[in-house]
């Protein structure tokens, strides 16, 4: 049987610094796909520490302060072919013994990814090794001419990846009709035409959960992760998520997305779901459907996820709360006028003001994306969205540094600005504090007020207050249907204390 290994780089994992890892859904759709097809599948989510021991911090402060050092780390890691994550890769290859590699990269991944594609080739100079993701869909070339990898799948992944293992498994070398791929042979790269999306995306068969290697380093949190949509209609600068799903917007059906949430309530007992959609409530009426079939379907279930603030309504809200919504998040961005304008987030601090007043009313934990250090952006810009932050009064803040991403209109004003070349090497590309990408501010200056924002902003959400209000939608429903959940919270966050402790000392 023709075997399949899909792949995940660690980034976080390397710099012991960042967001805990979730299962990769994108590899989890295509491994569905596969196994369809009669492929033995096998999903590697090199993040995720098999040592209990092995930490990653998730800490506002220590990831804010230790970025630099995390960074240095992370490049460490990737020239030690003695590091454990490298031997563990080794491993997991020689025990699977694929005859195709596929890995899922993001551009802070790329040196890993490109790390493990080496190691492939060691193992079978001849295997195939495929890149998907945001990265290679906007950059194959340079991706193919790295070296270790044979092909790139550019944009949805499904179908294409499919069509691949298809043709290569028929050990025909041909890929010339394998539309929606980049590739090399012989030295040279060729690009075929564009892969026709999937019209209807009920018809993907959901994540398989079930093909995770090593399951045992998953914890209950780790796989009620979902998807209802696949797009995104806005044209904020600073992002390529529009770009990657071509301008369109396509919706899962009511029932197809219960059907998922039973298999996962059956497989990991998941009773807590996060939507990770660019923006869960785009369409008022789908939104609606979605609630009413969550609430007849009395899967007793609790759920975040995020929107925009022109898409907030005492409406929908009222369904999202019926329907088992404790937290909502909108990225806000920015709380300057200016800065709106520049990129392209298409709301004002009065329509966000008016969101969260209506999110709170409405009994729902709210949260908010910030983001400082655009290209453009001065110390007044930042002021004004320090003010904000103060004035919102929700329950979590999250805070962002920028940094140019392939795809996005923002790395073309950064090349413009000549802080990014046009060919910059993202191999070894080097991102905030130890690139800066303003021409408003100094590093230095900027690096004062970012500081000062950040530690606020720690300090505001681990406040007691905020902590507490925070908690209180979920914990009458932890105390009635999963008490064991709040003590792995608590033990938790008091593991994480211990662990940020040790690292800072």
């Amino acid at each position: 049987m023709f075997k399949v290994l899909l792949i995940k780089p660690p980034y976080s994992r390397l710099k012991k610094l960042g967001q805990a890892p979730y299962f990769p859904l994108g590899l989890g759709y295509i491994a569905a796909v596969l196994e369809k097809a009669d492929y033995k599948i096998g999903i590697y989510h090199a993040e995720t520490p098999r040592n209990p021991n092995e930490c990653i911090i998730e800490d506002e402060e220590a990831i804010f302060h230790q970025r630099s050092n995390a960074q240095n780390r992370y490049y460490e890691a990737i020239n030690n072919d003695d590091h454990p994550v490298w031997k563990e890769v080794r491993q997991t290859i020689d025990d699977f013994k694929p005859d195709l590699v596929g890995i899922s990269v993001l551009t802070v991944e790329v040196p890993a990814a490109l790390k493990i594609s080496k190691i492939c080739k060691t193992y079978n100079s001849q295997m195939p090794v495929v890149w998907g993701g945001l990265h290679p869909t906007f950059l194959p070339e340079q991706v193919l001419r790295y070296g270790p990898v044979d092909i790139v799948v550019k944009g949805e992944g499904e179908m294409t990846f499919l069509e691949i293992c298809n043709t290569l498994r028929n050990k025909e070398t041909d890929l010339s009709g394998v539309a929606g791929i980049s590739y090399q042979n012989d030295g040279k790269v060729f690009h075929n035409e564009p892969r026709t999306l999937i019209e209807d995306i009920d018809s993907i068969p959901f994540p398989a959960t079930h093909l995770i290697l090593y399951p045992e380093s998953f914890n209950y949190k780790s796989m009620g992760s979902m998807i209802v949509s696949r797009g995104c209609p806005w044209r904020c600068t600073f992002c390529s998520s529009r770009l990657f799903w071509e301008k369109k917007l396509r919706m899962r059906s009511p029932q197809n997305i219960i059907d998922e949430i039973k298999v996962l309530k059956e497989r990991y007992n998941s009773n807590y779901i996060m939507f990770w959609d660019d923006s869960f409530s785009v369409h008022k009426k789908v939104v609606t459907k979605y609630c009413k079939g969550l609430i007849d379907a009395n899967l007793n279930i609790r759920w975040r996820t995020a929107t925009r603030a022109d898409l907030v309504d005492d409406e929908t809200l009222q369904w999202i709360k019926k329907a088992g919504c404790v937290k909502l998040e909108i990225g806000v961005e920015s709380g300057s006028p200016r800065m709106q304008k520049i990129i392209a987030k298409d709301v004002d601090n009065d329509l966000v003001k008016r969101a969260f007043g209506l999110i709170k009313a409405n009994g729902i934990a709210t949260g908010a994306f910030f983001m400082a250090g655009f290209p453009d952006e001065t110390a007044e810009d930042m002021a004004q969205t320090f003010q904000l932050m103060k004035e919102l009064g929700i329950e979590e803040i999250a805070y962002n540094i920028f940094d140019p991403m392939p795809g996005s209109d923002l790395l073309k004003r950064c090349e413009e600005l000549g802080s990014v070349t046009k060919d910059a090497d993202w191999s070894n590309f080097r991102f905030w504090p130890d690139s800066h990408f303003m021409i408003n501010m100094t590093k230095e200056d900027f690096l004062v007020k970012a500081t000062e924002i950040g530690k606020w902003v720690y300090s505001y959400n681990n406040s007691f207050s905020v902590k507490f209000r925070k908690l209180r939608s979920l914990i009458w429903f932890y105390i009635l249907n999963d008490p064991g959940t709040l003590v792995k919270k608590a033990v938790h966050y008091i593991s994480r204390r211990n662990k940020v402790h040790r690292l800072r000392s």
